[in-house]
């Protein structure tokens, strides 16, 4: 599992500048009528200079008229892929810059727009045609007659004050305009702009990340004038929202795929797009207590399971990741990728399981879509032909830390069922309630697929069928809505399928960009991409030695996480990538006690966790929200980052900053109330509060439905002392 960690993807690209593709019209042939009218609500208004589509609720999109809004080329990528770290070029062979209209016709619920594209070494027809579905929804579809073009842009207008929120998890920024975010599944990098880890993962390793590198991208997003675009495109895009008025888009596929959306508030478009494309189910109901990841084999799992028991910790769910068992290799210790349980380990490990269950404690593993280059299963995938493979036709053997790796093709029908085998057989068979799904992310770009489809256009999908094979196993073995596995890599779809989502491999720091701030981010983002179910691993976990500066989890680090953590979904530990630097929730008396108190608290959510949970599974809202979901209107609401509402009656002031005792932030209309003091402030000003270890600054709507239960449920934890 932690090879990943320790060699984490960085991808950088060059491409062609978004401004490049739009050169000039080379003629408008547009209709006398200002007017179109296209379905039964739908508008296409011609002014000098734009083209606006319209229906009853506003306006879905303008076209420039004085510019061209289309463009293609054919490009070819250079890859460079080393350790999963992606490394890539584009060359454009042949660019069509100049745009021609020659016709914008209606037919029935259809407005086509048609012409030509035109360039050096390039020229095609095109067909833009929208299609009216309902006043709320516009579907779209680019085509285009040259087949071999393998580069489409687009381009629409905006205006200075729209802001842009979405594009999966998005761990730097919140509000992305002007920002130019690209769109690849992969790992996120080890410090993504926080230095000098960055620098230094950079110079020997080519592994830094970026302010956009995320293992969940998400071609959707939602703009404060409540509209919504959606692309069901798969490839590499990349998303310019660098000019103040204007949206530009570059997806490397032929043609372009999607939907518009425009209704009367972010959480309506929030709703519309999981409609299309999947929400979370429900989780089980021992999922709400403490998940403790420990590790080491039996003896020492029930040791720690035991101290945290005695001090009340609700410990609902033992998460070890090494359930498979370690071997040595030249770069340390490391999980057998082999799917099997060690009985050395952990001796008789159903029984173990089923000893644990009858405690109430549901026991999970780790699973990835790797095999180790030896082992049965590896053997089994080989003579079958279950692996990726090369250019030559060989198995893509992929260097790992310590030992080569082979992915499986998951576009091969007999590899698919095969897995799911193992999944019901050694998984779910063993005695597990659930499972890591890792990985997802590492497909290599030039690997050869059983079902022809390009690497490059799957790329992004591999982990959604990845979370897609996981959770059909489950279904097929009976167990649909008991068992759980949460995934970190995804794409569009991916809530349709994954149980729950973790945020990955944030650093043990108390960073922007890499470390809890950043874990915050995430989720707001994610949330407003329709990731509704998400959370993080208590403390972080890259861990690293340093001669110029160790990231080592300190005792406050642990704990302020753990305060963060309470108010979510999910309540689970991590270990960290090295254990043995890193605080613990069992490193000290004081630790295990606090850590319980923590449990307990989030155990006292329960019942409204549960709600929320409901209210995500039939309207795709998110547990863990950002302000502006609720309070669009507020104009402060969009920059915020460092807060967050769990649903809609509980307001977090997380402390992130290392060595405070106070926070400050920002209270939305309304009247909210101070839980530990019982004090009362009204909304639509900015605070700052005592938030001391063990009393995080959160705050309860007065005239919340919920409000009552809430304060009942968290007063027993007050140790508030004015």
């Amino acid at each position: 599992m932690f090879l990943k960690r320790l060699l984490v993807l960085f991808v950088v690209f060059e491409f062609v500048s978004c401004s490049g593709p739009f050169t000039a019209f080379t003629k408008l042939s547009l209709p006398s009528e200002k007017t179109l009218v296209f379905g039964k609500n739908f508008q296409a208004v011609r002014t000098d200079t734009t083209l606006e589509i319209r229906s009853v609720r506003g306006e879905f999109l303008r076209l420039p008229l004085d510019k061209p809004f289309l463009s293609a080329a054919l490009g070819k990528q250079s890859v460079k892929y080393k350790f999963a770290s992606f490394h890539i070029k584009d060359k454009i062979a042949g660019i069509c810059d100049l745009q021609s209209v020659d016709s914008v016709e209606v037919s029935g619920n259809d407005l086509k727009i048609a012409g030509v594209l035109e360039g050096k070494e390039c020229s095609t027809l095109y067909e833009l045609k929208f299609s009216a579905l309902d006043e709320t929804s516009l579907s779209f579809r680019l085509s285009f007659s040259n087949t071999l073009l393998n580069r489409s842009y687009f381009r629409i207008l905006s205006s200075a004050e729209e802001n842009v929120f979405g594009l999966g998890e998005q761990f730097s920024h919140f509000n992305l305009k002007g920002k130019t975010p690209f769109l690849l599944t992969e790992e996120q990098g080890i410090g993504r702009g926080d230095q000098p880890i960055t620098a230094g993962a950079n110079l020997t390793a080519g592994a830094g990340g970026n302010e956009y590198t995320t293992y969940t991208p998400i071609p959707f997003l939602i703009t404060s004038d409540n509209r919504s675009l959606y692309f069901e495109n798969t490839s590499y895009s990349k998303f310019d929202f660098s000019e103040p008025e204007e949206i530009r888009i570059e997806f490397r596929e032929n043609g372009l795929a999607g939907f518009f959306w425009k209704d009367s508030s972010p959480e309506k478009l929030l709703e519309k797009f999981t409609q299309k494309t999947g929400r979370a189910p429900i989780l089980p109901d021992w999922a709400y207590g403490t998940w403790l990841g420990v590790q080491g084999g039996k003896d020492a799992v029930l040791k720690h399971i035991e101290s945290a028991k005695k001090q009340g910790n609700p410990i609902t769910a033992l998460w070890i990741q090494d359930w498979v068992g370690r071997r040595k290799t030249s770069f340390g210790s490391q999980l057998w990728w082999r799917w099997i349980a060690d009985e050395t380990s952990y001796p008789e490990f159903q029984k173990f399981c089923a000893s644990l269950n009858a405690q109430g404690i549901h026991v999970l593993g780790y699973l990835n879509p790797f095999l180790a280059n030896e082992g049965p299963l590896y053997e089994e995938a080989v003579k079958n032909g279950y692996l990726v493979k090369d250019k030559n036709g060989k198995n893509y053997e992929i260097q790992t830390a310590g030992f080569p790796a082979y992915l499986l093709d998951l576009t091969n029908p007999a590899a698919v069922r095969w897995i799911q085998e193992i999944i019901r057989k050694n998984l779910i068979g063993a005695g597990l309630s659930g499972w890591m799904a890792d990985f997802g992310e590492w497909l290599p770009f030039d690997a050869v697929l059983h079902s022809g489809i390009s690497a490059e256009e799957y790329h992004n999908v591999y982990p959604v069928e990845w979370a897609r094979i996981n959770r059909e196993a489950i279904r097929s073995a009976g167990k649909e809505g008991k068992v759980v596995f949460f995934t970190r890599a995804g794409y569009s779809g991916s809530m349709k399928y994954s149980t729950l989502f973790w945020e990955g491999d944030q650093m043990v720091s108390w960073g922007e960009h890499d470390g809890i701030i950043s874990a915050v981010t995430g989720l707001l983002s994610g949330g407003m991409s329709g990731i509704s179910l998400n959370h993080s691993d208590i403390g972080g976990y890259t861990t690293i030695n340093n001669p110029l500066k160790n990231y080592h989890r300190s005792k406050e680090l642990f704990l302020r996480w753990a305060e963060l953590n309470v108010f979510g979904p999910v309540f689970r530990t991590h270990e960290g990538n090295r254990p043995e630097k890193n605080h613990q929730a069992y490193g000290d008396e004081e630790t295990v006690r606090e850590f319980a108190r923590y449990g307990k608290m989030h155990f006292a959510l329960k019942e409204y966790l549960k709600a929320l949970v409901k209210e995500a599974s039939t309207t795709g809202l998110p547990v863990i929200r950002p302000l502006y979901l609720h309070y669009p209107n507020d104009s402060r609401t969009a920059e915020l980052k460092r807060q967050f509402l769990l649903g809609k009656d509980l307001l977090v002031f997380p402390v992130l900053e290392k060595g405070e005792s106070s926070v400050s932030g920002y209270l939305p209309e309304g009247e909210w109330e101070h839980v530990w003091s019982g004090r009362t402030y009204s909304g639509k000003n900015e605070i700052t509060v005592e938030a001391p270890l063990g009393s995080p600054a959160v705050f309860l709507k007065k005239d919340g439905k919920e409000y009552s239960k809430l304060k009942e449920a968290l007063l027993p934890f007050n140790r508030w002392k004015p």
